[in-house]
């Protein structure tokens, strides 16, 4: 791991593989770990990649404000300004996609593709309700029981469930209905992400810039680069796909099938391949499937 002081703030990151540049861009509650096993790992053998921690979260510093996209974005900037990346394939994942459509329309020159995985970008979703998607599984139903909340008229669903999802960690929750790819899973890793998480809410303000707009909606049309949308097909990011497809219908676009938010750990091998083909890599037939995700489907 190394460390930049970019725009008054330490920002961890690292870099693997040699190649073209491919930078990975997290999503809230993550940090960089987030892609490393099932995608930075396997795409360094084509690609020189470049992972960060967003500021507030992994090993990055946690500075009272700028958590919108737009100042993200130029954490990004000036990272890769850092770096001498002059020219790279983006992708980003949830928020971390939010912060890619930031930088890509601000530097169009400097994004060679753009892979946006299950974003809600505000400008296009302002809103995200419990009814953006009528599947709810089985550790959903339970959390939203138990918390007391609202869920019906709650106007940011999924920010609210990582808070709750952190509460109920740290005070000791189990659940036999939880999954593996829900954010602050087991382990002592889990317990201090869920923590950090809750400072960052509690002592920053995050709450309220995590919600504020960027790029107009016709500066998103614009957007030159090739473009490929992955969003899950039980996801509440799916109004921001769809303004997206008419903002921008020349791009690819792919449904994961019976999929929510965190498919990228649930079905890493299927967006790996699909990855691939958009990067015009060819992936040997070993990593065809993914054994840790139990994805081996065409």
């Amino acid at each position: 791991m190394a460390e930049a002081t970019l725009n008054g703030v330490n920002i961890a990151y690292q870099q693997m593989g040699e190649g073209p540049d491919l930078v990975l861009v997290h999503g809230l509650a993550a940090s960089r770990a987030f892609w490393f096993l099932h995608y930075a790992v396997p795409l360094s053998r084509y690609f020189r990649i470049t992972l960060f921690d967003l500021r507030g979260h992994g090993y990055s510093g946690v500075p009272a404000s700028g958590y919108d996209a737009v100042t993200m974005s130029r954490d990004l900037a000036a990272l890769l300004d850092h770096l001498d990346i002059s020219s790279c394939a983006l992708v980003g994942h949830s928020y971390g996609g939010g912060v890619a459509v930031e930088y890509a329309g601000r530097h169009p020159q400097r994004v060679s593709q753009l892979v946006i995985m299950d974003t809600k970008v505000n400008r296009l979703q302002p809103e995200q309700k419990l009814s953006d998607s009528p599947y709810l599984s089985p550790f959903e139903i339970e959390i939203a029981a138990r918390s007391g909340h609202d869920w019906d008229n709650e106007k940011q669903v999924g920010l609210l469930f990582l808070e709750v999802l952190a509460r109920w960690r740290i005070g000791g929750g189990e659940s036999a209905t939880r999954d593996a790819f829900t954010p602050f899973g087991e382990g002592r890793g889990a317990q201090r992400a869920a923590k950090q998480w809750l400072a960052l809410l509690d002592t920053t303000g995050a709450s309220r810039e995590f919600i504020a707009t960027g790029l107009e909606a016709e500066a998103i049309a614009a957007l030159p680069m090739p473009l490929l949308l992955i969003y899950g097909e039980h996801s509440r990011c799916l109004p921001t796909c769809r303004a997206l497809q008419q903002l921008l219908p020349q791009a690819q676009v792919e449904l994961i099938a019976q999929a929510g938010h965190f498919f990228p750990m649930s079905h890493a091998g299927a967006v790996r391949r699909r990855l691939a083909r958009f990067l015009n890599i060819a992936l040997p037939e070993t990593e065809a499937g993914d054994a840790a995700s139990g994805d081996a489907s065409p």
